[in-house]
């Protein structure tokens, strides 16, 4: 019999989740507010990248924190830090250093409560239901994904950049009242400095690594996409996010199950190469239908990519280390994202959109074979995790 999994600790975390997704998918359309201020695509990367390389810099260390000193206190007080963080934007006339600063508060905003959100999940999911727990909790990004593009423009389109601001100011704070009414897990066990280095051996290093290409996709598209949009004039980014959303949301309602019964190398490697894929795509397209096409063959991808990636690390890791290692998971998500809004802008300013994507697209699809290649476990199914 299945263990419980849909409880009111869960529909809370997912309640917050979904706020502060909410406000972050708002932030999609930050580089085009930049490119506004005559900010080029370069510094946008940086300045995008800023964010979300504070975050990876903070992960490792709040991975040891988070599982002992309270997974609801660090979700708490990184909803309440990013409506706080996000006030001075209302404020934003030019550039200059201080968007390098706003942006370092966001990625620390961010790095407190993702880290402690995956945490509760490392810790209160099943063991045998860990792929469909991650998937399902996974709706509480792209629901709000698919809701934010269409909210973003419209709020753009009556009230400006100001009132988009102004808007994920609110959200963030009230992301940040649902988990106080949520149980706390029990506490793991302390585990030394010293641990962070088994997080660097093949048995994780290797999915990893998958993860840090996964950021890559994800940052090339999603920074540099609402750029590309606005200046060839073929659609809107509102399109893209919506099928993009829905596609995922499909995935993880329709086949929740997937990675909890087939190998996960495996639906890893495909859903990588459907990302690469749709990547190479983005320049050769011409008008809505063609990008909502580019947002199914994407959003099939990173569907199943996540959960199955997360699940088979937490396979390996255990209850007792769970938290540790979905901070060491997310940080090298986070850390590809920052190599795609950094080098892939510069690119884009010198080379044009056309080399960017098919670079971000070769770089995603050769890195998933090598990867793939070199895991021991890719050509079996995957292991049943210690806390089985």
């Amino acid at each position: 019999m299945p263990h419980p999994l849909y409880d009111r600790n869960y529909f809370l975390l997912n309640t917050a989740n979904f706020l502060y997704s909410l406000y972050a998918t708002m932030f999609i359309f930050l580089p085009a507010f930049l490119y506004t201020l005559d900010i080029r695509e370069g510094e946008i990367g940086l300045i995008m990248a800023t964010g979300t390389l504070v975050s990876v810099s903070l992960k490792p260390v709040n991975g040891l924190f988070v599982d002992r000193r309270g997974r609801t206190a660090f979700l708490v007080s990184g909803a309440l830090l990013a409506s706080a963080s996000t006030v001075p934007w209302l404020f934003v006339r030019e550039g200059g250093a201080h968007l390098f600063a706003i942006r370092i508060f966001q990625g620390a905003a961010y790095s407190f409560f993702a880290t402690a959100s995956y945490a509760y999940i490392a810790a209160a999911a099943p063991p045998d239901r860990r792929g469909e727990a991650l998937g399902v909790f996974g709706l509480s990004f792209f629901i709000p994904t698919a809701l934010g593009g269409w909210l973003g423009e419209w709020v753009i389109g009556r009230a400006g950049f100001h009132g988009l601001f102004l808007s994920a100011v609110v959200i963030a704070f009230l992301a940040g009242i649902f988990p106080l009414g949520m149980a706390e897990p029990k506490r793991s066990s302390q585990l030394p400095v010293s641990s962070l280095l088994e997080f660097l051996s093949r048995t994780y290093f290797i999915p990893n690594s998958a993860a840090f290409l996964f950021g890559t996709a994800f940052g090339s598209i999603f920074t540099f996409l609402p750029v590309f949009l606005l200046i060839r004039k073929v659609s809107t980014i509102g399109v893209f996010v919506v099928v993009y959303a829905l596609t995922v949301v499909a995935t993880r309602t329709l086949g929740r199950k997937l990675s909890d019964r087939l190998p996960r190398e495996r639906l890893c490697l495909v859903s990588l190469l459907l990302l690469a894929a749709g990547i190479l795509a983005i320049p050769f397209v011409r008008g809505h239908a063609g990008l909502a096409l580019v947002a199914m063959v994407t959003g099939t991808g990173h569907g199943f990519l996540f959960p199955s990636l997360s699940a088979l690390i937490l396979d390996r890791a255990g209850r007792e280390k769970g938290g540790m290692a979905m901070a060491m998971f997310t940080g090298a998500f986070d850390m590809g994202l920052v190599v795609g809004a950094a080098a892939f802008g510069f690119v884009a300013e010198y080379l044009g959109y056309t080399a960017m994507f098919s670079s971000a697209a070769a770089f995603t699809a050769a890195g998933a074979l090598f990867f793939f290649t070199q895991d021991p476990s890719f050509r079996r199914a995957s292991p049943r995790g210690p806390g089985s």
